[in-house]
């Protein structure tokens, strides 16, 4: 085999031909010291506290909840029942049987409002008063009432 050179070319072997270094060059002792001074440089960890009531704090919040909605149910009901007004007769009846009230007690208790609501509009001539009392023989309790 014959081997063809060309004249720009330089013959080289890789055996003969010195070794180009490459520029980094280890210091004596450097991986004794690299664990300490990378953890130096290392941002240090802050430790996080979770306290025992942090956590409780969901469970608190919801036991509350639960809480309210438990008493505002009965207490909404106690007050709409408390709203609902009361018919002619239940309140007859009631009087009724309380015989310890007597008129003048509520006569006291109403006020110009009850008395609107109550106030009839009765058409009473003098000639009707008149026979009714000639036909009661108590015309001075009537006039003493």
């Amino acid at each position: 085999m014959k081997r063809i050179v060309k004249k720009n070319m330089k013959e080289f072997r890789l055996d003969n031909e010195p070794k180009i270094t490459s520029g980094f060059t280890m210091p004596d002792g450097y991986f004794d010291s690299f664990e300490k001074r990378l953890l130096t440089q290392l941002p240090k960890p802050k430790t996080k506290v979770i306290s025992f009531l942090g956590r409780a704090k969901t469970w608190y919040f919801s036991a509350a909840a639960v809480l309210i909605l438990l008493l505002s149910v009965p207490l909404y009901n106690n007050y709409k029942l408390n709203q609902e007004e009361i018919d002619a007769a239940t309140l007859e009846d009631y009087i009724a049987s309380r015989s310890s009230i007597s008129e003048e007690d509520i006569v006291n208790l109403l006020d110009e409002s009850d008395l609107e609501k109550i106030k009839l509009d009765l058409n009473l001539q003098d000639k009707d008063i008149e026979e009714v009392l000639e036909s009661n023989n108590n015309i001075e309790q009537y006039i003493l009432d």
